[in-house]
């Protein structure tokens, strides 16, 4: 089934394009000679004298402070959350097709040109990655409005999570490979790594241009049979939509959008902390051996493509066979990711004296925030499928934010006093956000759509030149005749 593709090379570009995104986490040890990892292969090369040591030696090395080395790593948000809006109205206007061509192509020249912009300076890099930032930020609106297309209600869910499945799946995969490739210093260490994930991205770029479609009608490949399915879930006109100018103020105004908008937020400001802070608090916390930690995180990504995935097929059971409707159905979901989420993050505070108990706890409260795709991204469907990707745009500016504001609040606290105490307090904060968001959730979200007709939403002028028309086609098929 064609709609099942399109969804599994959707996941292809998500995993492309995190891959390119988070790859430097791991290289800048490397790229970085007086880190405790390089100090340490330093001695063992110099005491071996092997011809490693002559290899590793012709690898750039840069000295950059560490709040350099902070401003490169979180520079690709500040791109990725000013871009997000921008992603939406262009999609809303060409669709999502070559929306994404552009982010992913854009995203692997860039991605290619990082070793080159690190040997110049510090500030092209910084440049680089926020122009690689904003390439990307263009995807995430563009990619719903491709599935909108492609999905009908009872199998959202489900399209929604393998769509969204690839940004799960770089986190188990990326990790342990940039680690190995930076390692290959035969073949080459960690310029290497980008070379290959901008490599990757390309094919995937070619593969994305002759396989998917904007929308069935368009697919020569697909059958009669889909097609007609896919349509009978339809009553949006195509042709008209590329006619609507974007109904601001509704959308401003609609209590439902803003409900997802803060829902989503809520549970994606845990999300970025865990995964960019996880690694600090596995190693200096919970005491684990640093060659671990990258399998560890490996694991915390395996959990949350379980629950991502599971999550899908779930909600669509239950919609399928009528045990609840929609709504019911997205707010089973929330309570089980972020309400049990926000309650596990509260229980590492009380499990201070087993680490194994603490991690376990961890890595179950980060897998069930994987579940934001059923709830969040499938209901900006439900309440709209035409205006999907323009309210995706406005959900990823802001929750892209919150990737910088929670380390910096988490520094703050660090700085007025450095205890483990801090970190589970921490986790207090980050679960009553969550509850806040759930909560609000609970007692606005909607499942029905907010905007109406197309024909609402066109202006008297639009409405009269496109009656215009058909009254002209009209009258030549009665002169024809």
């Amino acid at each position: 089934m064609k709609r099942y593709l399109v969804a599994g090379m959707c996941s292809m570009v998500k995993f492309c394009l995190y891959c390119m995104r988070i790859n430097l986490n791991i290289a800048i040890i490397k790229m970085v000679p007086n880190s405790t990892e390089n100090n340490a292969l330093n001695v063992t090369l110099t005491t071996k004298a092997t011809r490693s040591e002559i290899i590793y030696k012709e690898i750039p090395s840069y000295a950059w402070s560490e709040e350099t080395r902070q401003m490169i790593l979180s520079a690709v948000y500040y791109g990725y959350s000013v871009s997000a809006l921008l992603g939406g109205l262009v999609t809303h206007r060409l669709g999502g097709k070559r929306v994404i061509l552009f982010s992913l192509l854009s995203s692997s020249i860039l991605t290619a040109l990082i070793p080159w912009s690190a040997g110049v300076s510090s500030n092209l890099l910084i440049v680089l990655r926020v122009l690689d930032g904003m390439a990307q930020g263009l995807h995430n609106p563009a990619m719903l409005g491709i599935l909108a297309n492609w999905s009908v209600p009872h199998e959202r869910s489900t399209l929604v999570s393998i769509g969204y499945f690839g940004m799960a799946l770089a986190e188990v995969i990326c990790n342990p490979m940039s680690v190995w490739i930076c390692s290959a210093y035969k073949l080459g260490g960690w310029p290497l790594s980008f070379y290959t994930y901008s490599a990757f991205g390309s094919v995937t770029a070619i593969l994305w241009t002759f396989i998917i479609y904007e929308t069935p009608d368009e697919d020569p490949c697909i059958s009669s049979k889909e097609v007609e399915y896919l349509k009978g879930f339809d009553t949006e006109d195509g042709e008209k939509n590329k006619k609507i100018s974007v109904p601001w103020l509704s959308i401003l105004k609609s209590s439902a959008v803003w409900t997802v908008v803060i829902a989503f937020t809520s549970n994606v400001f845990g999300f970025f902390f865990i995964i960019t802070e996880a690694p600090i608090f596995i190693s200096e916390v919970l005491k684990f051996d640093v060659k671990t930690i990258g399998w560890l995180m490996s694991i915390l990504g395996i959990v949350e493509c379980l629950f991502a995935l599971l999550s899908g097929v779930c909600a669509d059971f239950i919609v399928r066979r009528e045990m609840l409707t929609i709504l019911p159905t997205r707010k089973l979901i929330a309570i089980c990711s972020m309400g049990l989420s926000a309650f596990l993050l509260i229980c590492i505070g009380f499990f201070q004296d087993s680490a194994i108990l603490c991690l376990i706890t961890l890595i179950l409260a980060f897998g069930l925030l994987g579940c934001y795709n059923t709830c969040f991204m499938a209901n900006v469907l439900d309440i709209t499928k035409h205006y999907s990707s323009v309210i995706v745009g406005i959900m990823t500016c802001l929750a892209s934010s919150t990737g910088f504001i929670g380390p910096s609040l988490f520094a703050a606290l660090l700085k007025k006093k450095n205890t483990n105490d801090q970190w589970y307090l921490m986790f207090k904060i980050i679960a009553g956000i969550q509850l806040f968001g759930l909560l609000i959730f609970l007692l606005f979200a909607k499942a029905e759509e907010q905007f109406h007709s197309i024909e609402e939403n066109l202006s008297k002028q639009e409405m009269k030149s496109y009656n215009s028309i058909n009254d002209t086609s009209a009258e030549v098929v009665d002169t024809e005749e």
